[in-house]
Order: C-alpha cells, then sequence, then structure tokens
C-alpha cells in the first residue's frame, strides 16, 4: 500500500529523531508537572527511592526489543551508564528538592538549562561544532527561561 500524497515530503522534512525529541518535551513536561504532585506527599528522597519503579515497565519493553544487546564495549558502557545513572538520581533528588522550596511553574523552566551544560560539555570534551544559529538558539532559549521564571 502506497503512502498517502505529501507523507513522505512531510517525514524527509521532519525525521524520526525530530518526532523523538517532541515525544520527550511531552513526556518530560508531564513529569514536571507530575513531580510536583509528588513532592507535596512524600519526601525528595523516598520519591528518588520509588522511582525506580516506575522504570520497570520500560526496562520490560527493552529487554525484549531487538536493540537491547547491542554495543560496542559493554564495560565502558556500562560504566558510562552507571554514571550516567547517578548524576541523573542526583539531579532529580536537587530537582524535587527545589519544587518543594518553590513553584512548579518556576522551577521546571529554570532547570529546563541544562541542555546550555550539555552543549558546552560537547563542545568541549567531544569537540562538536556549533554554529551562529544555534548558539543564538541557546541564547533565545536562555532568555526564555529566564522570563518564564520570572
Amino acid at each position: 500500500m502506497s503512502a498517502a500524497p505529501g507523507t513522505q515530503v512531510a517525514s524527509r522534512r521532519f525525521p524520526a529523531w525530530f518526532w523523538l525529541s517532541l515525544l520527550t518535551i511531552v513526556l518530560w513536561g508531564a513529569w514536571g508537572l507530575q513531580s510536583k504532585l509528588v513532592v507535596d506527599r512524600i519526601s525528595p528522597w523516598m520519591n528518588q527511592v520509588l522511582f525506580p519503579l516506575g522504570l520497570l515497565p520500560v526496562m520490560l519493553a527493552m529487554f525484549v526489543s531487538k536493540g537491547f544487546a547491542g554495543g560496542h564495549n559493554k564495560r565502558a558502557g556500562s560504566r558510562w551508564a552507571f554514571l550516567t545513572g547517578v548524576l541523573g538520581g542526583l539531579g532529580n533528588v536537587a530537582f524535587y528538592l527545589a519544587l518543594l522550596k518553590s513553584q512548579v511553574s518556576i522551577v521546571v523552566p529554570l532547570t529546563g538549562l541544562f541542555p546550555l551544560v550539555t552543549v558546552a560539555a560537547a563542545r568541549l570534551f567531544l569537540k562538536e561544532r556549533i554554529n551562529r544559529v544555534q548558539i543564538t538558539g541557546l541564547l533565545i532559549a536562555a532568555v526564555a527561561i529566564y522570563l518564564l521564571s520570572l
């Protein structure tokens, strides 16, 4: 069966990574709101302990997926994955503590500046290039996030 007219053009214009990025924005946006509901009921520390239980369905889906066992250097990859978990877990606790002390409408946009750290680190450690348009976008995003947090 052939695709509807214009479907292929749209898919070329917006690759899979773009749609996955939009899905990430929606899911993380819902996660930010839900996080405030959680910290109003249990401590950030308890939330971080219980958080992995919500990962179980995702982990089960990953175990049965075709790409789960892939990877070129599992030992090094495992160490990086562990460090990612530590950084993410500590970041989550800091995020939940901030939510206890302020409004979700302020904390979430402000913590949304984390890509600035990622971009700087990618430039420094991975030698990724950042063009002027991307730098302008980052600056505009930083100003927007600042204005949202006022």
